[in-house]
């Protein structure tokens, strides 16, 4: 039986830094009429993202949880100003991608929105996870395009989310993202570092 995973990072500091999509101000109020809906009808033990946290993950560039022979501030330090160069170009070389949030899902550590991936977005996770690399350690994105809508204060049983709770964002248009370093888990404390900008004559190019 699958049960449910505590978030033991929830709402404390960390230091970790991820290339994100944040939605726009009609997409977040979808997402929390989505999640107002899930809290009426759900018993399970759950954590709320707050509206501002609310994100896709193209990629994460260092991981809070990870376990490197110095510490997190100390490796951005050594080597952020290059791998942001090389997100932030990517990022740009990007075509303009539409993403249809079409699902609910539950898993173990989450209750997410999700959409298919495209191939846009394929691309990009992968030539920066083939672009950055420390102490043999590569970044090991998403293969989907998610968004976590809460996470979980207990272990149990996996719960049952009505599929009529609230109702999905539909299509949404990805034409920015975020470089940033998470202070504060899940994003509730951030510093901008980037805001690259994706191109509509990339994405001109390959619809021709």
């Amino acid at each position: 039986m699958i049960r449910t995973k505590i978030d033991a990072l929830w709402f404390k500091r960390c230091c970790a830094f991820h290339l994100q999509f944040c939605p726009d101000g009609a997409a977040l109020s979808k997402l929390s009429d989505l999640q107002d809906a899930i809290e009426r009808h759900s018993v399970a033990p759950l954590l709320r993202l707050p509206a501002a946290s609310l994100h896709m993950t193209v990629v994460t560039l260092v991981d809070a949880a990870a376990k490197f022979s110095i510490p997190n501030e100390e490796l951005w330090r050594l080597n952020g100003e290059r791998w942001k160069a090389v997100a932030d170009r990517l990022a740009e070389e990007t075509p303009v991608f539409d993403l249809d949030f079409h699902e609910l899902a539950v898993s173990a550590a989450a209750v997410f929105v999700k959409a298919e991936e495209p191939p846009e977005l394929r691309r990009l996770r992968s030539a920066i996870s083939q672009a950055i690399d420390f102490e043999g350690w590569r970044p090991t994105p998403p293969q989907i395009a998610h968004i976590t809508l809460f996470r979980f204060s207990a272990e149990g049983r996996l719960p049952e989310i009505p599929s009529d709770a609230g109702s999905l964002p539909t299509a949404v248009r990805v034409r920015s993202l975020q470089l940033l370093e998470e202070r504060v888990y899940p994003s509730v404390e951030i510093n901008v570092l980037s805001e690259p900008l994706l191109s509509d004559k990339a994405r001109s190019r390959n619809v021709c």
